[in-house]
């Protein structure tokens, strides 16, 4: 008995059926990591500007000091030569 070629179409559209049907669950998979990743970046980014204030702000106070420290100095050289 011969196949009738109704049958290889139906054969062939379930194959096609079976094969999106995986592919759309690969792609749920990929998209739910996609959001976990992006979540990821977004907090590295969160933590990486938090980072770079802090230590603008360090460097801020720094440079603060120092200059206070320079203005005691001269006034310390000051002091000494009026002694």
């Amino acid at each position: 008995m011969m196949a009738k070629p109704e049958d290889a179409t139906i054969r062939i559209l379930r194959d096609i059926q079976a094969s999106i049907a995986g592919q759309g669950k690969d792609l749920s998979a990929i998209k739910d990591e996609l959001r976990r990743v992006g979540v990821r970046v977004d907090e590295l980014f969160e933590s990486s500007t938090m980072a770079l204030g802090l230590a603008g702000h360090s460097n801020v106070r720094h440079e603060t000091v120092q200059k206070q420290l320079e203005e005691l100095s001269k006034r310390v050289e000051r002091l000494e030569k009026q002694s």
